[in-house]
């Protein structure tokens, strides 16, 4: 049912293994991903040497129709962080994985030339790239489908990720990319440019008629979901308003939580009614989160793209100040030709220019724009890095070796374990999300510890307790086992408790990362480890209990700490930049504290606690 490709691009080999087993114990997705790289890469080796594995991994349920089943997980040592790095896409790809027959695939090695990859149902071949290199991802996807056929799906790298940019990505046809941690950059140490994608075949499914009914509950449970319509709606775009509210934008660089023209500049209304074209979906979803762009009106009327995305909103419109939607779309679009992750991109660039507004880049000033908002400035320098020009060379490097580089800057340097932060500044409300910028396996980001019951407009009791933000009825009904609501809620439901809080939700989006359904808000949150032990028993029809799939996800995770501690994780990696700790965030109504260390420290004790993690700090 499961079949893992084994390409070793130094000797050519192409070999096939029966994969059923390692998925019964590790589910799929990340989760077979995590115990491939932990097994198969040495200890200590250069993310961009070629015994670095890359290895791509459907989910369980991808190429099924179960909602939204379509993310494929991309994992690798970072070259950021030199920590465990993964990214997660979705779209058409994973599922033409799926039916052509394999549900991962491993990649050794180095080629001495340019090559890429073409995998038709049971035809894998290496082929010369040549041709390919230098092109962006736009061309590479139109060059493949002219030469191969327009129904292959192409995961490529552009000139970011040929020139080892240490944050390029791997772009997943033409908008769609495996965005952070830097993993196009150890696509193209191994002169590799593209995977090509063509499969007609079918996933296998033990129960079929047990599994259709499974099916059916889902989409009922996703579409009657309360999250569904204003998700169908905005998208992502859905917590631009509620970022500003609150006052936890990363703007200019995390120095201005909020601003007073947002919303009418900025906001999802403004999107929805200037921009908004038509819903898009990805492969088996009845959401349809994403949406195309059409200008409307003013300079930029008739340009098309895809988006607005929130990261592009929070990245280029609130972190490097840029007001015009269609500029952060161009933005956006340019990483997107170059394969360069949006949020690192953004991040180096507001580095950058309040490193420069400070007077610290001396002959480089002159490439670096020194007010925000400079779009035609930004988008020189985000050219600049992508093409390793001038001080691109040196940002391309990612924020942590360029700070290093520059006598005085590390205060301006917004990054956690080497990765840089995303979209939400802690000050401005702290939760269990934020807890997770600091736990997560791949380093700082925010995508990995997101609660099934958070609101980003509910209360905060105490920094380890947040206020219950949604009703009882829909605690009553929440997915989860019931000793875990006690020990997370209180009996009776009375607070969140957030160092646990967050372990179950790492917990329940590696169960989802492995399985290859979305966490949009509709699946996050109406779905839970009892239903995925259900579809997981039906799938393969080996008898997933509850216990046994969160017993399996909690290892998974616990693995990925072992593979960071082994590359050499302190305790004391587990820290905001000092900005965070102290200076105060202006926001629209009034300042909002620093962070307080040992408060901070206090709960992250309790989250090793919970995991079972033993940790000391040096004194």
């Amino acid at each position: 049912m499961f079949k893992l490709l084994i390409i070793d691009l130094t000797e050519k080999t192409i070999n096939f293994e029966d994969a059923t087993e390692l998925h019964r114990d590790f589910l799929g997705g990340v989760g077979v991903n995590t115990r491939l790289l932990y097994d198969l890469n040495p200890v200590g080796i250069d993310p961009l040497g070629p015994e670095n594995n890359l290895i791509f991994g459907a989910g369980a349920f991808v190429g099924t129709l179960l909602p939204t089943a379509a993310r494929t997980e991309l994992t690798a040592k970072s070259p950021l962080s030199g920590r465990f790095g993964t990214s997660n896409s979705g779209g058409l790809w994973g599922a033409a994985l799926r039916f052509a027959g394999y549900s991962h695939i491993v990649l050794k090695g180095k080629s001495p030339a340019p090559v890429y990859l073409t995998i038709d149902n049971d035809r894998v071949k290496i082929e010369d790239a040549t041709h390919l290199w230098g092109l962006n991802t736009r061309e590479t996807v139109d060059r493949i489908r002219k030469e191969k056929g327009k129904d292959f799906q192409v995961a490529s790298i552009g000139p970011a990720g040929e020139k080892l940019v240490r944050f390029a990505s791997v772009q997943n046809n033409y908008h769609g990319a495996w965005g952070r941690t830097g993993l196009g950059a150890v696509m193209g140490s191994k002169n590799l440019k593209a995977i090509a994608v063509r499969g007609t075949g079918e996933v296998r499914v033990a129960d079929r008629r047990r599994f259709a009914g499974i099916m059916t509950e889902a989409f009922k449970k996703v579409i009657n979901h309360e999250s569904f319509g204003y998700t169908k709606r905005y998208g992502s775009m859905v917590v631009a308003d509620p970022y500003n509210k609150i006052g936890a934008l990363p703007g200019y660089n995390f120095t201005c939580g909020s601003f007073d023209d947002w919303e009418e500049t900025r906001g999802r209304k403004v999107f929805e009614k200037g921009y908004k074209e038509k819903d898009l979906a990805c492969f088996s979803c009845p959401i349809a989160c994403t949406h195309w762009t059409n200008v409307k009106s003013g300079k930029y009327r008739g340009y098309e793209y895809k988006g607005l995305e929130v990261s592009f909103l929070l990245e280029f419109g609130a972190k490097l100040g840029i007001k015009e939607n269609a500029e952060m779309l161009k933005c956006a679009e340019l990483c997107n030709l170059y394969g360069m992750d949006v949020i690192s991109a953004s991040g180096v660039m507001a580095f950058a220019i309040e490193a420069n507004q400070n007077g610290l880049l001396g002959k480089f000033g002159r490439e670096v724009p020194d007010t925000w908002g400079d779009f035609p400035g930004i988008y020189r320098l985000l050219d600049s890095i992508g093409n390793r020009k001038g001080v691109g060379d040196l940002l391309a490097e990612g924020i942590k070796r360029a700070s290093a580089k520059i006598p005085g800057s590390g205060h301006y340097a917004m990054q956690i374990k080497g990765v840089e932060m995303p979209v939400r500044d802690p000050r401005g409300k702290w939760d269990v999300w934020m807890l997770g910028y600091l736990t997560n396996t791949r380093c700082g980001d925010h995508l990995r510890t997101r609660s099934p019951v958070d609101n980003l407009l509910g209360g905060v009791i105490n920094p380890f307790e947040e206020k219950i933000s949604v009703s009882g009825e829909l605690i009553n009904d929440l997915d989860m086992p019931e000793a875990l609501k006690k020990e997370i809620f209180g009996d009776p439901p009375s607070k969140v408790d957030i160092p646990r809080m967050a372990k179950y939700s790492e917990d329940l989006i590696t169960i989802i990362n492995s399985t290859g359904l979305c966490i949009r808000p509709p699946v996050h949150r109406a779905l839970g480890p009892g239903f995925y032990a259900r579809a997981l028993t039906a799938l393969t029809g080996h008898p997933y209990t509850v216990e046994e799939v969160m017993k399996i996800s909690s290892i998974i995770w616990d693995l990925q700490h072992q593979f960071n501690l082994r590359e050499g994780e302190k305790i004391e990696e587990y820290v905001f930049p000092d900005r965070f700790y102290d200076e105060p965030l202006p926001v629209k109504s009034g300042i909002k504290p620093p962070l307080q260390r040992d408060v901070i420290n206090a709960v992250l004790q309790r989250y090793f606690e919970a995991r079972e993690w033993v940790y000391v700090r040096e004194e």
